[in-house]
């Protein structure tokens, strides 16, 4: 039996000077739609995980990433009912404190800022939740 696809993502958890976490929400065409996470997106091939979370936040937020600092990677591999569309993401995680410009979603889609506290009892993909873990704790 074959290992499931390995998809790298860069993931950004933008933290505000008062501690909020900045979220967006997945469209409804897109795997895991509707649901809410952290902003960004698959590292592209020969790209580093740092510049892939740059372009990605560019694009998506319009700002641009000052600082990053790795927090962790996180491997989730999400089961198909056929097994060779089962996929394994591996997050690898960034807590961005300093940008330039105002984030806002650059695609359409709805952002907001939230405490940290409100992160439990938001609808995320099941990937996401050692993030949240990792920011509860």
């Amino acid at each position: 039996m074959s290992k499931p696809k390995l998809i790298r993502v860069a993931v950004a958890v933008i933290v505000n000077d008062k501690g909020d976490v900045f979220i967006s929400r997945r469209s409804a065409a897109q795997d895991q739609g509707n649901k809410w996470e952290f902003p960004g997106g698959k590292i592209e091939e020969g790209e580093t995980a740092e510049q892939a979370l740059n372009r990605e936040i560019k694009e998506e937020l319009g700002i641009e990433v000052l600082t990053s600092t790795h927090m962790t990677n996180i491997d989730h591999e999400y089961k198909a009912v056929d097994p060779t569309q089962s996929k394994t993401v591996r997050l690898e995680v960034y807590e961005v404190k300093y940008w330039l410009g105002e984030p806002r979603g650059m695609e359409g889609q709805p952002v907001r800022w939230v405490k940290r506290g409100e992160l439990a009892h938001i609808d995320f993909p099941n990937a996401n939740k050692a993030i949240i873990k990792l920011l509860l704790s």
